[in-house]
């Protein structure tokens, strides 16, 4: 069978030193946008390669590609990735393939792709695919987003959105900002699963598509980005400081058992705070406060896997 031909999008500045993340196993010099185009050429395929900009997420340029029959390989962190992944999200030709280069590929690890450059480019030339579902922000607005690690209420959407802070304001007035966030307590919330609602003291909740997000934080290791349903994680019961201390084992792949932390699974999630509004995130960006309302798109993305 004849191979379509590959849109290769490359983040240059991605990841950091060798070593620094699980993708990272190679010198700097293979990981070079025109090494990795060339590596795929050297598996048969035709590779047109484009680098991006802190201007061009690729998103645009990914969309157009499918449309013209090529399919889509992205080389970067978790942030290029979702942001090419977006934009195919539902798209009836697309495929993605992924080089994971960033310093957590939570993506690639969730979706079961290797890290390391040779697999992962071995992966993209055999050319085996399947669907992946996807996370969504549901808005009355428009028409909402997608995200593919995972969302956030309470405290596990303050320290993502402290770092967005301190891009656009500085870190001086991040560590502010972070510093009013952390005073979260135990909120009264209403979470509704799939219609069925629920009353809770909770300072964070975490609903996840795979099992990792954030700095490879695994709230909801058995969350399976193609079983058609979200894994919401609530923390009963805890203090702000449990809840940053957990995620501070997790992150440190310690088996951390905490028999107060509700796993729960559901096709749709609405989450109010009854107080007071409460900061949420998807993948790490702001998506305002709540009320907010989130559900599984299955079968979302074809990926190389």
């Amino acid at each position: 069978m004849r191979r379509r031909p590959v849109l290769l999008l490359v983040n240059p500045v991605a990841g950091g030193k060798p070593g620094s993340g699980p993708g990272l196993d190679d010198d700097l010099e293979r990981l070079a946008p025109a090494a990795l185009q060339a590596a795929l050429a050297e598996r048969g395929l035709d590779v047109r390669l484009h680098e991006l900009t802190a201007d061009d997420d690729g998103g645009a340029l990914a969309r157009g590609a499918a449309d013209d029959g090529r399919d889509v390989v992205v080389a970067g962190g978790d942030g290029t990735v979702s942001g090419v992944a977006a934009s195919l999200v539902g798209h009836p030709e697309a495929t993605l393939g992924i080089l994971a280069m960033g310093s957590f590929n939570n993506m690639a690890r969730g979706f079961g792709i290797p890290v390391t450059l040779d697999a992962a480019l071995d992966v993209i030339a055999t050319g085996n695919a399947s669907l992946v579902d996807a996370g969504w922000v549901v808005r009355e607005r428009d028409e909402g987003r997608p995200f593919f690690e995972a969302a956030g209420v309470g405290v596990d959407a303050v320290g993502f959105l402290a770092v967005e802070f301190a891009e656009r304001r500085g870190w001086l007035r991040a560590a502010g900002a972070l510093a009013r966030g952390l005073r979260l307590r135990r909120t009264p919330m209403r979470i509704t699963l799939d219609g069925v609602a629920y009353r809770t003291g909770s300072p964070s909740v975490t609903i996840s598509n795979g099992p990792y997000h954030g700095a490879g934080f695994a709230v909801s290791a058995e969350a399976d980005p193609t079983d058609g349903i979200l894994d919401v994680a609530v923390f009963h019961g805890m203090s702000r400081l449990d809840v940053i201390r957990h995620f501070l084992a997790v992150a440190r792949r310690k088996d951390r058992r905490e028999p107060r932390i509700g796993q729960y699974r559901a096709r749709r999630v609405e989450i109010a705070g009854l107080r007071r509004a409460l900061p949420a995130h998807a993948d790490g960006e702001s998506i305002g406060v709540t009320p907010v309302v989130f559900e599984v798109r299955p079968k979302a993305l074809r990926v190389f896997r």
